[in-house]
């Protein structure tokens, strides 16, 4: 089984080959304006250079975050699946934190940086060794609430895990004592969530303006 996983966030790309389990090759690039232009190069050069000849699975993230960036992956994927004949697998933005873990937290909460200095924020529980949201939609909020609204999440349940990619806001939690675990997601953390039983047939982009809350 070989499987592409495709990652991009708003400062890399990054694309991950793998033989069932087995990490062959990882290549990732920094985003430049914006920009996910070079990103079927990155995918054709790891392909070419593993020799992979048919994919049986293509992994990528369907948001939410940058609308363009999003649907220039799912038309990648797509096109790559076509050509392939391989099955197609989303995981959402958050998921990809998830199955990064340590099964040692009773929650977690999951934020990250969106444009124009806003964040995405969720809730997570655990049941089973997996985390699952308390509902399906997120919070999107300016970054003056940001600690506020976490704090007020962490009151009810203190045995709870912080992770995001942003170390500026991380490290505010951290001077309080609360427990951090900092990630920069990529392709390989992709796939490991995927692994771990997180992923869907859904191929519906995850937009903003349907997940206020």
């Amino acid at each position: 089984m070989i499987s592409l996983s495709i990652y991009c966030s708003t400062q890399t790309m990054s694309v991950a080959i793998y033989k069932g389990q087995i990490l062959l090759d990882f290549q990732k690039k920094k985003i430049a304006m914006n920009k996910i232009d070079y990103l079927p190069m990155i995918v054709e050069k790891i392909l070419n250079s593993n020799e992979i000849i048919s994919l049986d699975r293509i992994l990528f993230c369907r948001g939410p975050g940058s609308y363009t960036a999003n649907r220039s992956v799912k038309a990648l994927a797509q096109g790559l699946s076509l050509a392939s004949n391989s099955e197609l697998v989303t995981l959402d933005n958050f998921e990809v934190y998830l199955g990064n873990l340590e099964d040692r937290h009773d929650g977690v909460i999951v934020f990250f940086q969106d444009f124009n200095d806003k964040f995405f924020i969720k809730f997570f529980y655990k049941e089973k060794k997996k985390y699952f949201d308390y509902d399906e939609k997120f919070y999107h909020i300016n970054s003056s609430n940001l600690k506020n609204t976490i704090l007020e999440k962490l009151y009810k349940n203190p045995n709870t895990l912080i992770i995001s990619d942003h170390k500026i806001h991380l490290n505010k939690f951290n001077k309080t004592g609360l427990n951090t675990t900092y990630l920069s997601p990529n392709a390989v953390h992709l796939a490991n969530s995927f692994f771990k039983g997180y992923g869907v047939d859904d191929l519906k982009i995850i937009y903003h303006h349907t997940y206020y809350k």
